[in-house]
């Protein structure tokens, strides 16, 4: 995305609460990213970050970590990297826990720093993991994390959600287990109260399209055209893009 598009956009909404820099990938390796925090802190428009907890370049230094927990409202660490092979699972809780230490540091001499989250797509192969990784992020200071039960597209091929689908009763289970008095358990996991019913899908168990969690949202795309939901059986229908 061409850095002037995230400023027009911005700028057309002014009092906007926070800024998502969404790449369908990982932001801080936006070769603008720099820029558009700047742009943010400059404006008192502060950003939700979620990473993969690589943190490249300057974003893995203690100065960079610093800048990104005083300019994000609240930074998510997505499991996502570890269970797709880009980091060992060791090596990501190394990171989280350096950035949560970062914090600690800041918070002796500053008033306000970014939350710490973690985002977990729940599926078939990770489920039995979920509860460990609980405990961790208790121990180690987490404030709060995403449970987002694995969702498929209409066209999603049988032997992917054979791989992936959440076994018969799980959804319930997990509902029960992922409590914590320590950490905040937030996420799509909590948001209906039947198996399979998941506002990000936009399909209930019926086939039937609830009404959108994102509607105070606004997505803005590379070319400056504009979303309001950023489902893709809502925007696509049961087509599928590659």
């Amino acid at each position: 995305m061409p850095i002037e598009v995230a400023l027009r956009a911005i700028e057309k909404y002014a009092g906007i609460k926070e800024v998502i820099p969404s790449t369908m990938g990982e932001p801080l390796l936006y070769s603008k990213f720099a820029e558009l925090l700047e742009l943010c802190v400059s404006r008192g428009i502060p950003l939700n970050l979620t990473t993969n907890g690589t943190f490249p370049g300057k974003w893995g230094t203690d100065e960079g970590m610093k800048e990104l927990l005083l300019a994000c409202r609240d930074i998510k660490v997505s499991t996502l990297s570890y269970e797709m092979g880009g980091l060992t699972e060791e090596e990501w809780k190394e990171s989280v826990e350096r950035l949560l230490e970062s914090r600690r540091r800041l918070e002796q001499v500053e008033k306000y720093s970014s939350s710490v989250s973690l985002q977990v797509t729940l599926h078939r192969e990770n489920v039995e993991a979920a509860v460990p990784l609980l405990r961790w992020a208790e121990k180690v200071g987490v404030d709060r994390i995403k449970w987002n039960p694995v969702v498929f597209l209409d066209c999603a091929s049988r032997e992917l959600r054979e791989q992936f689908a959440l076994p018969e009763g799980a959804v319930e289970r997990l509902r029960m287990e992922l409590c914590s008095k320590k950490v905040r358990c937030e996420g799509s996991l909590f948001w209906g109260n039947r198996q399979g019913t998941c506002a990000v899908s936009g399909i209930d168990c019926d086939g039937n399209a609830p009404e959108c969690p994102f509607t105070d949202e606004v997505w803005v795309w590379p070319d400056g055209h504009e979303d309001h939901c950023p489902n893709p059986v809502r925007r696509w229908s049961s087509s599928c893009y590659i």
